[in-house]
């Protein structure tokens, strides 16, 4: 991982721009922002930051994709989200908002138990790089700065964190089905996103096995096979001239 002082006027402007879009107005201090912006480069493998680490950076996804990890019973990486261009990313554990720290140590919130991460200000995730991946890194102590001296940067803040939310929920929803139609749910939304990765990380992003996710492919394979058969079979019914002889029989 390699770490670039000068960030580039354009990757500032498509960020700003970006940013703009989220809260819904010009950001002030835009100068102090951007002076405490770093371009970082993470070849594929690298990992960006581990569990248990602390780590109160935000990052903007410009290029190149990553898969997030997290430990599931029996001490196993689970693959849980793939960052990719675009994306807003963070360790939402460790940014050490300290409304949540306070809360989750004090016993205030039914769950608690399960923000320790939090409290401790600790990531939960490991994030590696599934391409060479380019992103803009912010310590997160710079916008919440600049979120208590403007509004306009407070809106920001709120909208990533209600857009995050948002996410979280139609995740759930997703959850809810099955494997397979998840996986089919994924080629439909997301096609692009499924040829990037292995099936090795597909099959641990919907939490089966090598196996089990070869065997929905092949399924899904077939079902598109007679979809097209079918098809075709539609199509000849036009035409009889181009119908097999046995079919014309």
């Amino acid at each position: 991982m390699s770490e670039d002082n000068a960030v580039s006027g354009h990757a500032m402007r498509s960020l700003r721009l970006l940013l703009e879009a989220y809260a819904g107005c010009e950001l002030p201090q835009w100068d102090l922002f951007a002076s405490n912006t770093r371009l970082i480069r993470v070849e594929a493998g690298d990992v960006l930051y581990a569990i248990g680490e602390t780590h109160p950076y935000i990052y903007f996804v410009q290029r190149g994709l990553c898969k997030a990890q997290m430990l599931t019973q029996g001490d196993r990486l689970t693959t849980v989200f793939f960052p990719e261009e675009g994306d807003v990313l963070a360790s939402m554990s460790s940014l050490g908002v300290e409304g949540i720290r306070r809360v989750a140590s004090r016993g205030l919130h039914p769950r608690s138990e399960t923000l320790r991460a939090a409290v401790k200000a600790e990531t939960m995730h490991t994030v590696t790089a599934i391409e060479p991946t380019v992103l803009l890194r912010v310590n997160y102590r710079v916008i919440d700065h600049l979120s208590t001296q403007h509004l306009q940067w407070a809106r920001l803040t709120t909208t990533i964190a209600l857009m995050h939310a948002t996410t979280l929920q139609a995740d759930a929803c997703w959850l809810r089905s099955t494997p397979e139609q998840r996986y089919r749910s994924l080629l439909k939304e997301h096609p692009g996103l499924v040829q990037r990765i292995t099936q090795r990380d597909l099959a641990s992003f919907l939490n089966i096995t090598d196996v089990a996710l070869s065997r929905i492919a092949k399924r899904v394979r077939g079902d598109a096979l007679s979809v097209m058969i079918g098809d075709d079979l539609d199509d000849d019914e036009d035409n009889p001239a181009s119908m097999p002889a046995s079919a014309l029989a």
